[in-house]
């Protein structure tokens, strides 16, 4: 009875040691922590782009499939152009090429970016705010890209997903190693 007695004695922490324990852990976390949150901010970046890829990639197999045109463009609703990228964006079939869901054109896909806490913007050629694929599945003269910005407008956490009017899409990424993506051009992404 006596030997049980001491080895439940020992098994137990000091007040020093569960106090030193507890320091060595807050350190550990304060220096882990900031690179926790870049890598969050970076995967969110990347989803969100990723998101968008695919999009495009459905719009691109409908029009092929369906043999007609249709459009991609930024939707608040879920069922009318309009809004900011950021809101959301809706692809349908779009017989008259008027940008409008009506007479025989189909809403084939609704999309949100629920983890999206920046920005998206499209630059493209003539600065038309939407993205309409052909039968053929090319772009109707519109290369361009998607930017995501984050909310801090922080350039190393921005996204960059550039398409040509063939409509083959393509992921930025830093060549240079210094952090920050480049776009087609070789410049680095900025978020102003």
């Amino acid at each position: 009875m006596k030997i049980m007695k001491t080895i439940k004695a020992q098994l137990g922490l000091t007040l020093l040691e569960l106090m030193i324990t507890l320091f060595l852990l807050s350190i550990l976390l304060g220096v882990s922590m900031p690179e926790f949150k870049t890598l969050m901010e970076r995967k969110k970046a990347e989803l969100s782009i990723r998101k968008l890829a695919g999009a495009i990639e459905l719009a691109k197999s409908s029009a092929i499939a369906s043999s007609s045109l249709v459009t991609l463009c930024r939707s608040f609703d879920g069922a009318k152009c309009g809004g900011k990228w950021q809101d959301g964006l809706i692809i349908f079939t779009d017989s008259n090429a008027d940008r409008k869901i009506n007479q025989q054109d189909k809403l084939l896909h609704s999309i949100t970016f629920p983890l999206m806490h920046g920005e998206l913007r499209w630059r493209a050629f003539q600065n038309r705010q939407y993205l309409q694929i052909t039968h053929l599945g090319f772009t109707r003269y519109q290369n361009g890209n998607f930017t995501y910005c984050p909310e801090d407008k922080n350039p190393k956490f921005a996204s960059q997903l550039i398409i040509n009017r063939t409509g083959r899409v393509r992921f930025a990424i830093d060549s240079d190693d210094d952090g920050i993506k480049e776009d087609s051009q070789g410049r680095a992404i900025t978020c102003r």
